[in-house]
């Protein structure tokens, strides 16, 4: 069965979406890199309380850390906490764009696997 011209579009949308995501992670996280060692003239990230996890699962520790940053906390921990999250949620947006073509293109069979993986991706998520 020939896919038709937008389907295809999708396809390709969906598959860049690890790439970019892990592109634009890694930069990310070089950027946050570059500014502590600075800021700090060494690599060595001693744990302190400003690194600990803040909020009760990843969405809301994501959710404030993009709020840190769009009130202007641009610290290198920020910068760094925020590659980490671009990384661990490009997976979860991948399996989110899948589920939404899958039910585009009436595909049951993926969808409900794809709907599968999604709810387990999403209880880790929230339960860790």
């Amino acid at each position: 069965m020939s896919k038709n011209p937008s389907e295809e579009k999708l396809d390709l949308l969906i598959s860049y979406i690890l790439i970019v995501g892990v592109i634009a992670s890694v930069l990310i996280e070089a950027t946050g890199i570059f500014e502590y060692y600075y800021a700090h003239r060494d690599l060595d990230i001693v744990f302190k309380q400003e690194f600990a996890l803040k909020g009760t699962d990843f969405f809301s520790y994501a959710a404030q850390t993009i709020q840190a940053l769009f009130v202007g906390k641009w610290t290198p921990v920020t910068v760094l906490a925020f590659g980490l999250v671009l990384l661990l949620i490009t997976p979860y947006v991948r399996v989110l764009a899948s589920v939404v073509y899958f039910g585009l293109v009436r595909n049951v069979k993926y969808l409900s696997i794809t709907l599968f993986v999604l709810v387990i991706l999403t209880a880790s998520l929230i339960l860790h």
